[in-house]
């Protein structure tokens, strides 16, 4: 089994009892190694930060589904458009991790540093131990390392089959 980095266990120490922590250890995996992939294409001459936390009350007004994979619950939160599927999952508690651009790695920050940064915001549900699906909501603001001046918009699916996470969808959304 992989060591947890130093970082993933910044995260993990905030799970409470109905949060799965092979959900959470899969799901921070599948995110940061997206990003570093998106990294290592783009080298961005701007500050990069990931904002990982946990929301637990999604807005899923009159079953909004999004249907990727079999569907999931919408991934909207109750900030920013309030009551809108584009609404923001709120956090409950987040972590910021930073990237090294000379380590070629994550590091735990305190706080954000500099004016111009790109931050990948990303928004994991609770309560996952009770659950076989979970859906992540992810916004770059003000853009990406590759879309640097566009806000993107990616969901994440996962589902727990035969007893094991598996990441099964992923799309980018136009906003």
């Amino acid at each position: 089994m992989k060591q947890e980095s130093e970082e993933q266990q910044r995260i993990l120490v905030h799970l409470g009892p109905t949060d799965d922590h092979d959900f959470w250890t899969l799901a921070i995996d599948t995110l940061l190694s997206d990003v570093e992939t998106e990294l290592r294409a783009s080298s961005p001459k701007t500050t990069v930060y990931a904002q990982i936390g946990a929301c637990s009350h999604w807005l899923r007004p009159h079953q909004t589904r999004w249907t990727k994979a079999g569907g999931f619950a919408w991934p909207s939160g109750y900030d920013g458009g309030r009551d809108s599927r584009l609404g923001l999952p709120e956090f409950d508690w987040s972590v910021l991790l930073h990237w090294s651009k000379d380590n070629q790695a994550w590091q735990c920050a305190k706080k954000f540093i500099g004016k111009r940064r790109l931050l990948l915001r990303a928004a994991f549900p609770t309560r996952t131990g009770h659950h076989h699906q979970a859906a992540v909501h992810t916004l770059w603001s003000p853009g990406s390392p590759t879309k640097p001046r566009e806000k993107v918009r990616c969901f994440y699916g996962f589902r727990k089959l035969s007893g094991k996470w598996k990441a099964i969808a992923k799309e980018q959304l136009t906003l």
